[in-house]
């Protein structure tokens, strides 16, 4: 009777499991819905608002994803910030607010690429006790194997949309050798050269220097507060939000300057962070363009 009971409830199991299964999909069905159930779910679906002018993946509708690709926006760029301590001044996102700037920047300087969401989680070593800069209040480190496995999936969910190329860079230090080897991985994985990551990106940093102290005149070389912590760096926050670097507060406790240069004049700190923006996104271009041409050359 025993087994008799215990073939009873497997037969029941068995067709509990058939009768959940789900039935076929309509392959004409997109953006989460049925297309049997509302026209707007089916692929061919005509986009009943004008075109979306955003270049972030995440502000858009499958409609205008759709509409993007087939206008030639075939490029997606992932992005990745960071999230870690920069001395009183600056938000722990300073990398992520940045990158969301940059990457803007770049894929309306392209004209044919899109930007994924900024990654905000990066490796930042190791999550041992007492031997980690995991342990510095505020930061938000993942281990490498995470980032690569986000950042791969994150490429590979693009390259089924239909994105032909894909763009990998990061605004932070750490993570750079993961970037350049997940591209080698997944190239090899697709059997195409497709991803491409851009080192210039974060090498640009340099020039961003550079360009304060050197062109516009405004960082003496040399002068260092000894923060984690830059001009070039809340010149580009203020771009987005002077509340970033704490604006109002500095200015009102005359505490508005980093590393000898003096941020008070809003107007002023903000055309410096926009001819860094300018500078930095042209390098950025350049290289993918360069890489792009590299692989039509072969």
């Amino acid at each position: 009777m025993r087994t008799l009971s215990w073939i009873a409830c497997g037969a029941v199991l068995v067709m509990s499991a058939v009768q959940a299964a789900p039935t076929p999909s309509d392959p004409r069905s997109v953006g989460g819905g049925e297309c049997g159930k509302n026209p707007y779910n089916c692929v061919g679906a005509p986009n009943p608002l004008p075109a979306n002018p955003t270049v972030w993946i995440e502000r858009m509708t499958w409609m205008d994803v759709r509409d993007a690709l087939a206008a030639g926006k075939t490029t997606a760029i992932i992005t990745s910030g960071g999230i870690e301590p920069n001395g009183p001044w600056a938000a722990l996102g300073k990398h992520d607010y940045v990158a969301q700037t940059l990457c803007e920047a770049v894929a309306r300087k392209m004209g044919d690429a899109l930007c994924a969401p900024v990654v905000p989680f990066v490796p930042h070593g190791s999550f041992d006790s007492g031997a980690s800069h995991n342990e510095r209040l505020g930061t938000i480190g993942v281990h490498d194997e995470t980032y690569s496995a986000l950042v791969g999936d994150i490429a590979r969910s693009l390259q089924m949309q239909g994105f032909k190329n894909i763009v990998l860079m990061g605004d932070h230090g750490g993570g750079q050798e993961i970037l350049q080897a997940l591209a080698g991985k997944l190239n090899q994985e697709w059997g195409t050269r497709t991803v491409y990551y851009i080192k210039d990106f974060y090498d640009s940093w340099n020039g961003a220097d550079s360009l304060l102290q050197n062109e516009m005149k405004v960082w003496k070389a040399g002068t260092d507060d000894g923060l984690h912590d830059d001009p070039d760096v809340e010149v580009q926050m203020v771009l987005t939000d002077p509340d970033l670097v704490r604006w109002r507060e500095r200015v009102k406790a005359g505490k508005a300057s980093i590393n000898g240069v003096s941020v008070a004049d809003l107007k002023a700190a903000r055309s410096w962070g926009q001819k860094i923006v300018d500078y930095r996104a042209t390098v950025t271009v350049d290289a993918i363009r360069k890489a792009l041409s590299a692989r039509a050359d072969k």
